[in-house]
């Protein structure tokens, strides 16, 4: 292995990939869709939004150095197998929702550049089978890493599509609108999802994290944390732009995909597009993953992905049991827009459970010994728990 990537993986390890897959195609939209009818409004709470995403994240990910063990395995041992049932049980739901919004997501970036959707579909199910078959997690997370660097693609397409007439005024961060609020608890439901805690925690313990190492994977997710609002927020800035000139119907990505045409020709579309596509399949990796996990938690199989399908044939039965439904699903699918965006506002509601589960065991002395968070961080955790669930409430109730 080259020494650069040798030395660069224990920073961009699974809090690194786990961050950029956060980047996901319906979060894709949600930050188009903020951009396009709401400027600059969303800028400063999306900014504000990589501390909690940092603390939550980094949490679980202690759990996983300090314990050695997945997040359901330690619910299993502290609080009894009922409640990991019961937080796996809810997550898969909007696991399985976002999974779907992922293979539509990336069908729709291949559509913009006339790749057909059937093409498109067969491509992700070779390549999503091929890469696991590794039967090495590193293997598996140094594809992801090299991956997830084609997602700065968004940040390109700021040098080339970017605001005129910017006023301070635009970056408001109130707007007394229930489209606001609705698309808020989107971004917040886009920036921490129930799969993210399964899949860091777990995937640490794969990668053989330990407690020295945790330093060095606190850093590398806190600059996931960073890199993966720097993308959302570069997405805002483009589609900002394309709302300035004209652009309001945010119902079909392909007006998104032709108003780039119009700004910076034919290679506009084709940068979104891989852009986009890549999002979409970097997050279905990773959620396939952390639902192999989570499941193998559940039904007490002890999965790995440091194993070989023949050595644990159930366990990877299930990271391959979405492929088919969603891939049939994602051709019935025409309103890829308001899906991601009803499926982000359910992610944040969805998260109480897993997230409050963190809290109490990264917080709790008898498992997390002197590693423990501390009460700044414990009550700033409950406070943003609080706060996601209640947004993500009051939003679905303005569409009643």
């Amino acid at each position: 292995m080259n020494p650069t990537i040798r030395k660069l993986l224990p920073v961009l390890g699974p809090g690194w990939v786990v961050m950029l897959a956060d980047l996901d195609a319906p979060s894709v939209i949600t930050a188009v869709q903020s951009g396009i009818e709401f400027k600059a409004h969303l800028i400063i709470f999306l900014v504000l939004l990589i501390i909690p995403l940092y603390l939550v994240q980094d949490t679980a990910s202690r759990i996983g150095a300090v314990t050695g063990k997945t997040l359901g395995q330690v619910i299993s041992q502290n609080f009894g197998h009922f409640w990991t049932v019961t937080a796996v049980s809810g997550t898969a739901i909007i696991d399985f929702a976002a999974y779907v919004g992922e293979f539509a997501g990336i069908a729709l970036a291949g559509s913009l550049i006339g790749i057909p959707i059937v093409a498109t579909v067969a491509f992700v199910i070779v390549v999503h089978t091929v890469v696991v078959f590794t039967g090495k997690y590193k293997k598996i997370e140094l594809f992801l890493v090299a991956l997830g660097f084609l997602l700065f693609l968004f940040v390109v397409l700021d040098f080339f599509v970017f605001p005129r007439n910017v006023n301070i005024a635009d970056f408001t961060p109130i707007v007394t609108s229930n489209s606001f609020y609705f698309l808020l608890a989107a971004n917040v439901g886009a920036v921490i999802m129930p799969w993210m805690l399964f899949y860091h925690q777990a995937a640490d313990v794969d990668s053989g994290l330990k407690i020295s190492g945790m330093k060095r994977e606190s850093w590398g997710t806190l600059q996931g944390a960073i890199a993966s609002e720097v993308l959302m927020v570069s997405i805002v800035v483009f589609s900002w732009r394309l709302s300035q000139d004209g652009l309001s119907n945010g119902n079909s990505v392909a007006y998104v995909a032709a108003a780039l045409q119009h700004e910076i020709g034919p290679i506009g579309p084709v940068i979104f597009a891989i852009a986009m596509g890549v999002a979409g399949l970097l997050a279905m990796f990773v959620i396939s993953m952390s639902m192999s996990y989570s499941l193998s938690d559940v039904f007490r199989l002890g999965g790995t992905f440091n194993k070989r399908v023949g050595k644990q044939k159930k366990f990877y039965a299930i990271y391959f049991l979405e492929i088919i439904p969603a891939a049939v699903l994602t051709l019935l699918f025409t309103d890829l827009v308001n899906l991601a965006l009803d499926i982000m506002v359910l992610s944040a509601i969805a998260l109480a459970l897993p997230l409050l589960v963190v809290i109490r065991i990264g917080s709790d002395k008898e498992i997390m010994g002197g590693y423990r968070i501390g009460k700044p961080r414990t009550i700033f955790l409950y406070a943003f728990l609080v706060a996601v669930v209640g947004l993500g409430v009051f939003s679905i109730l303005q569409l009643f």
